[in-house]
């Protein structure tokens, strides 16, 4: 059965897209079991080796700007470096505004994901673009960076608005489950498991 509201075409087309975020998000997640083993082996109680474990926390302290990069070549049509750069741009314009709107708002990885996102929509869209001779420098894959940027700047103004009640939701239902035993353990579990594909 289809989801309510979508025909055949539109349901294969959502399922493609999300296996192409799905795809993108491979790249940066194969970096997370070597940080994890940087910061386990290196830990006090394992080797004590301090420059290891700082290793692994580095990659773990900048795991959203990495998301931003690995989305943004992931779903760039030839896995373009110009898409990771964007990514990266993108994230600190999208960050950085939306931290002026509110100090408290915290998106962690979900911000680099939205970053990456855009960018590499974004190269796919413009990595092509011409522009008149006086401007040609900016054209092509240099103009990406740029699209991106202003995108996002638009979009942290928008999720300046959005997120906190989203931020808020999220903050209480951690808490409920937390505090409600049983039932907090197995509705975790519960959506852990659906959140796997």
């Amino acid at each position: 059965s289809l989801p309510v509201g979508l025909s055949r075409w539109e349901t294969f087309s959502l399922l493609g897209s999300l296996q192409k975020l799905g795809r993108a998000l491979m790249l940066p997640i194969a970096v997370l079991p070597i940080a994890g083993l940087l910061l386990r082996l290196g830990s006090p109680d394992v080797l004590d080796i301090k420059f290891m474990m700082e290793a692994g926390g580095a990659i773990f302290k900048n795991l959203a700007l990495i998301f931003a990069i690995g989305v943004g070549v992931g779903l760039s049509k030839d896995n373009a470096g110009a898409a990771g750069l964007a990514g990266a741009i993108g994230y600190l314009v999208f960050t950085s505004s939306i931290k002026t709107i509110s100090a408290s708002i915290d998106m962690g990885v979900f911000a680099g994901i939205v970053s990456g996102v855009t960018a590499g929509l974004m190269y796919n869209r413009f990595h092509q673009i011409k522009f008149p001779d006086w401007l040609a420098f900016f054209g092509g894959r240099r103009f990406v960076p740029i699209a991106t940027a202003g995108v996002l700047l638009l979009l942290s103004a928008a999720f300046g608005l959005i997120w906190p009640p989203v931020q808020k939701a999220i903050d209480l239902s951690g808490n409920w489950m937390i505090q409600s035993g049983a039932l907090g353990a197995f509705t975790y579990g519960t959506l852990n498991r659906l959140l796997i594909p």
